[in-house]
């Protein structure tokens, strides 16, 4: 087993560069008397003529001594980690107890000249040996070093106790020295050089300081009152009797008073030292004591000392103000009368506790704990207490607080976090909360559970009868529940909202106060405040109230934030009527007040849901008033704003309290009838009208008459969705309302498949451009006369990723309102002229719709398209329609004039269809007609349509124009053509349309 017997304490400051520096200088002493034997130097083996030499084995030794110092100096650590100082120590222990082995054997061992040999030494004195007390001082110096490394008990004290008695042995024969004394007659006090002695006392010295904080030097080096003494005083201790001896020798050698005389003045001497130190000593210990009573004095903090048995030994003024004793009555006091009787017992077995194990804490911790003064009172109070060890045993400093401000401030701070807390449930309530009745619930709940108060309650008040009405109310008990307010809280709550100003009774228990509260009083309510939560102009007042138990309890911190707490309920009452407010604008019209479009939507959703769920079938009624444009043109929006509402309520008449009526737009209502069918719907609609038979009269006393156009739909709930149901039952209402309206419609499924629908259609048209779904089919022209292809007219075709192949007559329309004809025309042009122009001589054809034709830059397109292709003009014909040239008649043809400039061809399209008047026809620079195909589909059926025929023929041919014939079907109507010497013809008969890559083949192009 290991004991601590060494401390890895490393000298401190001062100490360690003292032990540092002797360590140097005993190197350096050493190594000039070893360098002195090396070259025989007198003066540095023995200092001065007559003194004894510095042996060689004992300058070896110092330099090993003046190592360790060194080496202890700069790396202290235990020395069980350390084998230098292992070595070192047991070489100090073999030299010198050989030589000693030498001295009392007799023997020769062979050490004391091991490399110079000492000639000046006689042979008696033993040459080159060192002597008995100096190598009893290097085997002390060498045990010492030994027991910091072995794992001996009290390791520092023994290292403490050789060092001193080496220092003992060396001191005295330096002071041997001092007195001229070189020999002496005791066996350890035998020949020491001067220079050895010296080098002893300061190695014992630094080996005292080694360890500074440890063992007996821990008085010697403490920071307190005893250790700066012994530093102060240890000079004089230690000179003054030598000096005094070294006088009283010199005056008994001078015969100046006998032996007796001298050994006198040695003791006087003496007894002056001791009572110095003693003086001086106890001088510094009172000022100390004194120093300590005055800082206890002026501690912040009531202290009182106690020992053992609890009696009170010292007490500060504070200790004695705080317990209103008077000054130093403390003293002699058991503690245990500081503390109420009810404290006493549990302070007895705490001291003793304490005592057993006593260590810094706080007396009566976890609990709380009352203090009693001199005239009985107690206050609370907090006493620290820390333990004391002195040499006349230990001790408790107890430090008393009284704490009864700090209290009461913690109580407001945890007040003032209690109310926090509060505004922030109200500040996360405001978010969330839907309805006034769970703003008010919350909110008192809140107040009380979490601001720890007595009871909240939210009271409406009405200044016209002076009545109070608890909207409601939370308590922390049940006596409030359902109790009426009473006059003079109704009267509070009058004030507070009458004035708009908080009211608050914070004393209700003092007597002037207490009329009226008597019933609050009874319930242990102590203060009560009043809070307006509406503004005066409101038509809503309503306050907010908040009782206390204590007293003076709503402080001014605390009603700023309750302050806040009610205004941010204010807040919430404000918002909840604007979101009321906007909740019902977001859902229903402000002139019918009926449901708007959003609400019926969502209704009309959940009723698409419930019927496919449910497997039934309901109804929609699309109203539209007719004729609504010309009551708001002539009679004024307020007027018509007054038909909407009277139509509303007749409709409304008509259907059961289930169904949903809307207004869906400016004169349009809709109607859901939940589990309806079609013919249900029928009789509403009968009713509608019926209703609307009745004159509608006006303020003004003029009577009104209006009637209704509406579309009835009917839904199984599968497949299909809002906007298409709504659709189709506004698609039935357009439709009677273009038969004259007043009357209703069902609707019929439309033919067309999706894209029967104008806003898809004109969707997919914008992606079929895009994606490329467009392509060209041509059909084949040839002359009548010889069979042969003269050309190809172009023909734009959609095919459609999922409705396939779209008609013409589909798109072209659609394509033409919207202005995407002239995108659509511009590359059915560039892919034209691209494809014709790979075929040397071949002649196409390209139809302009009226909207492209009117385009201020298509004589520029049309060029650059030419351009790009590389298509010759001659070879281009372009078809223009008789009804795109009956507007702006000159502007058209001077757009004519520039296209014939470029060398194109321009043919009249669909000619004898549209209005133009023959006297424009000879000015307008054209090169064919094409007769429209509805007179050639019946040229050999009806006599009028083989007339006009004739005639279109005959007048091209007087004008210098070339006609073709369009959509031939038949050889009859092909021979009747040739006979009327028709130019060309095309048609089915000839060949149907077909894709670029057909004709070239069918016509081995």
């Amino acid at each position: 087993m290991r004991f601590n017997t060494h401390s890895a304490t490393r000298p401190s400051g001062i100490y360690r560069r003292i032990v540092h520096q002797i360590g140097w200088l005993t190197i350096a002493i050493a190594t000039l008397v070893l360098l002195s034997w090396f070259f025989d130097i007198e003066a540095g083996k023995r200092i001065l003529p007559g003194f004894q030499s510095m042996k060689f084995n004992t300058a070896m030794c110092f330099l090993a001594c003046g190592l360790i110092l060194r080496y202890k100096a700069l790396i202290y650590r235990p020395c069980s980690d350390c084998p230098v100082t292992l070595t070192i120590a047991a070489f100090l222990l073999i030299i010198p107890g050989l030589t000693l082995l030498e001295y009392f054997s007799g023997w020769q061992l062979g050490i004391d000249n091991p490399f110079v040999q000492d000639t000046a030494t006689p042979p008696s004195d033993w040459p080159g040996r060192m002597s008995i007390g100096t190598a009893l001082c290097f085997g002390l110096i060498g045990a010492a070093w030994m027991a910091t490394v072995l794992p001996v008990r009290h390791s520092t004290i023994a290292l403490q106790v050789l060092a001193l008695t080496v220092f003992t042995i060396s001191g005295s024969a330096l002071t041997g020295y001092v007195f001229g004394i070189q020999q002496f007659e005791l066996t350890i006090f035998s020949t020491m050089a001067l220079h050895t002695s010296l080098l002893f006392v300061l190695c014992s010295t630094a080996m005292l300081l080694v360890r500074p904080n440890e063992g007996i030097m821990a008085s010697a080096t403490s920071p307190y009152v005893g250790g700066r003494s012994v530093r102060k005083l240890l000079p004089f201790i230690i000179v003054t009797p030598i000096l005094m001896c070294w006088l009283s020798l010199k005056g008994l050698q001078a015969g100046y008073y006998s032996e007796a005389f001298g050994f006198a003045i040695s003791a006087v001497s003496s007894i002056l030292v001791l009572s110095f130190v003693g003086w001086f000593g106890a001088d510094a210990l009172n000022r100390e004591e004194e120093r300590f009573r005055s800082t206890i004095d002026s501690s912040p903090v009531a202290t009182v000392m106690v020992d053992q048995a609890g009696i009170i030994q010292m007490a500060n003024q504070l200790a004695h103000s705080l317990f209103l004793y008077p000054r130093n009555h403390l003293v002699g006091k058991p503690l245990e009368s500081l503390l109420p009787l009810r404290f006493r017992e549990e302070h007895s077995v705490f001291v003793r506790g304490f005592m057993n194990a006593p260590q810094q804490r706080m007396m009566g911790e976890g609990r709380e704990l009352f203090a009693l003064r001199h005239d009985d009172s107690e206050f609370p109070a907090e006493i620290a207490l820390n333990p004391v060890h002195t040499v006349e045993g230990r001790y408790i400093m107890a430090s008393v607080m009284d704490i009864t401000e700090r209290l009461k401030a913690e109580e407001k701070i945890l007040r003032l976090n209690r109310i926090h807390k509060v505004l922030s449930g109200i500040n996360t309530l405001i978010v969330r909360v839907q309805t006034r009745k769970a703003l008010f619930e919350e909110a008192t709940r809140l107040t009380v559970e979490e601001g720890e108060l007595l009871a909240a309650m939210i009271v409406e008040y009405n200044h016209d009868s002076g009545q109070g009405t608890v909207l409601n109310q939370h308590a922390a008990n049940n006596k409030f529940s359902n109790r009426p307010l009473s006059k003079a809280e109704t009267a509070i709550v009058g004030e507070c909202l009458q004035n708009h100003r908080i009211v608050i009774k914070n004393e209700l228990r003092k007597p002037d106060y207490n009329r009226g509260f008597n019933d609050l009083i009874n319930l242990g309510v102590g203060a009560l405040v009043a809070f307006p939560l509406t503004h005066r102009d409101q038509e809503l007042q309503v306050a907010l109230l908040l009782y206390r138990e204590d007293a003076f309890s709503f402080d001014q911190a605390e009603m700023r934030l309750l302050n806040e707490v009610a205004g941010d309920i204010s807040f919430a009452i404000a918002n909840l009527a604007k979101s009321h407010q906007l909740e019902y604008l977001t859902h229903f019209d402000s002139v019918t007040e009926l449901p708007n479009r959003l609400l019926f939507t969502d209704r009309l959703q959940q009723a698409i849901l419930q019927a496919e769920w449910r497997k039934n079938v309901f109804s929609i009624l699309y109203v539209d008033i007719d004729r609504f444009r010309q009551v708001n043109d002539s009679l004024g929006h307020t007027v018509g704003d007054y038909v909407l509402c009277k139509v509303a309520e007749r409709i409304l008449a008509c259907v059961a309290e289930a169904d949903t009526v809307a207004r869906w737009g400016g004169d349009e209502f809709i109607v859901l009838l939940p589990d309806r069918s079609g013919a249900d719907a029928s009789e509403i609609a009968t009713c509608i009208n019926g209703q609307l038979h009745s004159v509608i009269s006006l303020e003004n006393g003029r009577e009104l008459f209006v009637s209704c156009s509406m579309g009835i739909a009917e839904c199984d709930g599968t497949g299909i969705d809002v906007d298409v149901l709504i659709n189709r039952a506004r698609t039935a209402m357009a439709t009677i309302k273009e038969q004259g309206g007043n009357d209703y419609r069902h609707f019929i499924a439309s033919d067309h498949g999706t894209l029967s629908d104008a806003l898809a259609l004109e969707t997919s048209l914008r992606h079929a451009l895009e994606e490329r779904q467009l392509e060209l089919y041509y059909q084949p022209q040839i002359d009548i006369a010889s069979r042969q292809l003269v050309g190809l007219e172009a023909l734009l075709r959609w095919q459609h990723p999922t409705e396939g192949l779209v008609p013409p007559d589909h798109f072209i329309p659609l394509a033409e309102k919207t202005g995407l004809i002239i995108p659509i025309g511009k590359w059915v042009l560039y892919e034209a002229c691209r494809q014709a122009a790979a075929i040397p001589g071949l002649r196409v054809a390209v139809n302009l719709s009226a909207r492209q034709f009117h385009q201020e830059n298509l004589v520029t397109v049309v060029q650059e398209v030419l351009d790009k292709t590389g298509m010759p003009p001659a070879y281009l014909e372009l078809e223009i329609t008789e009804s795109a040239l009956i507007y702006e008649v000159e502007a058209a043809i001077d757009t004519m004039s520039q296209l014939s400039s470029l060398g194109v061809s321009i043919s009249l399209d669909d000619f004898g269809t549209g209005y133009s008047s023959l006297s424009y026809l000879k000015r307008f620079p054209i090169d064919t007609l094409k007769i429209d195909k509805s007179f050639i589909n019946e040229v050999t059926t009806d006599p009028g349509s083989e007339v006009i025929a004739n005639t279109i023929i005959a007048m091209a041919h007087s004008l210098n124009l070339k006609v073709i014939a369009e959509g031939v079907e038949t050889e009859e109507q092909l021979a009747m053509l040739r006979e009327r010497e028709c130019d060309q013809a095309q048609g089915y008969l000839i060949a149907r349309p077909m894709p670029f890559s057909e004709v070239i083949a069918k016509f081995q192009l």
